[in-house]
């Protein structure tokens, strides 16, 4: 009977132990959004997720200088209870899969073109991808820059449509075209070259207006898409050109401006929601002081990055305003429509389009 009683013990206390440790290894009902409800009441510090995805992404590349001086700023700042984790190069996905996982809340912020929201998110950031609409990077920096009514007010909207929340706008300068075909000086030129963009259905559409042949292809593969002629050219800012080395690959380039790059800096509402109003007051500070980092690097290395470029090799051909005027002509109506037409709330891009002609008076 003992050896029967401690047999039955034994088991008892097995079944126990697996019990036990069957539930340890339940995971919590919150356990995948724990960052986002980690308010910074406790001891923990809040760590904050940050990752982009371009792969040229050097040290000394405009986006990295600001989220270096973001980390730092806001772990300053904070006084330690927020720490900031940096994710570049693509190591958690591309544009879309990062802007997802914010949305989701497995990590808190990552950096997003605009037209690569336009077409996924929020439909009414297609406002930002009408060919030739600001006059120079200056009306368009002292508009969409972090302390401005303007970009307040779309911070809000967005994050009410859609729970991902802008806390800057990083103005990286104008796009511009290359190809290995030939010089480009009028619209006529750009006749059957197929073209790579983003996949943006507003870049699309302008390229097809100039009888090119738009191809999305991924950052991360265009380079190889370049030297085996899978495309003909490509079109980015000056510095994009010069970190990927697109020089080596590429001739001719043509200085159209076409659009002005803006990528939109995100954070998931929820987590900044959750934070204390001084750690969200550190969020918004740091935000715009390492926006005003990234502007003047952009400043600093896109006319560098020209010099570079001709040194390297490619031909550069800078439009007159009659050629300029030419490109203008031949695509701004056409996207502008197409703009229209794929906007929630088309009077979002004519708020706009009126704000940029009293800033240019």
């Amino acid at each position: 009977m003992k050896k029967f009683a401690k047999l039955v013990s034994f088991v008892l206390a097995l079944v126990l132990m697996v019990s036990l440790t069957s539930c340890g290894n339940e995971p919590s009902e919150t356990s995948g959004n724990s960052d986002i409800q980690n308010s910074g009441n406790s001891d923990e510090p809040i760590v904050l997720k940050l990752a982009w995805a371009e792969t040229a992404d050097p040290k000394g590349h405009p986006v990295s200088g600001c989220v270096d001086n973001f980390k730092k700023e806001v772990e300053e700042k904070s006084n330690g209870r927020i720490l900031v984790e940096l994710y570049p190069a693509g190591q958690l996905g591309d544009q879309q899969s990062t802007l997802q996982q914010v949305e989701q809340g497995i990590i808190q912020s990552s950096l997003c073109a605009t037209g690569m929201i336009a077409g996924s998110y929020y439909d009414n950031f297609n406002m930002f991808e009408v060919p030739y609409m600001f006059p120079d990077v200056e009306t368009a920096w002292e508009i969409v820059k972090g302390d401005t009514e303007f970009f307040q007010n779309l911070a809000d909207k967005t994050a009410e449509a859609c729970g991902i929340r802008p806390i800057a706008l990083l103005l990286e300068g104008l796009r511009h075209t290359t190809n290995n075909k030939r010089e480009v000086k009028s619209p006529d030129d750009m006749t059957g070259l197929k073209i790579r963009t983003m996949e943006v259905p507003a870049h699309m559409e302008l390229f097809k207006a100039l009888g090119a042949s738009p191809t999305p292809i991924a950052w991360a593969e265009l380079y190889s898409a370049l030297q085996t002629g899978v495309v003909d050219g490509q079109e980015n800012p000056l510095f994009n050109i010069q970190y990927a080395k697109l020089y080596e690959v590429q001739k001719y380039l043509t200085l159209d401006g076409h659009i002005t790059l803006l990528n939109t800096w995100f954070i998931n509402d929820d987590f900044y929601n959750s934070l204390d109003d001084d750690l969200k007051s550190v969020i918004n500070e740091c935000a715009y002081s390492s926006s005003m980092v990234h502007r003047q690097m952009v400043n600093e290395q896109d006319f560098a990055a020209l010099q570079t470029l001709k040194d390297k090799g490619m031909q550069v051909y800078e439009l007159t305003n009659e050629e300029y005027n030419q490109f203008k002509e031949a695509t701004q109506p056409v996207v502008l429509e197409y703009i229209k037409k794929n906007m929630s709330n088309p009077e979002m891009l004519e708020d706009l389009l009126l704000l940029i002609d009293e800033k240019s008076k």
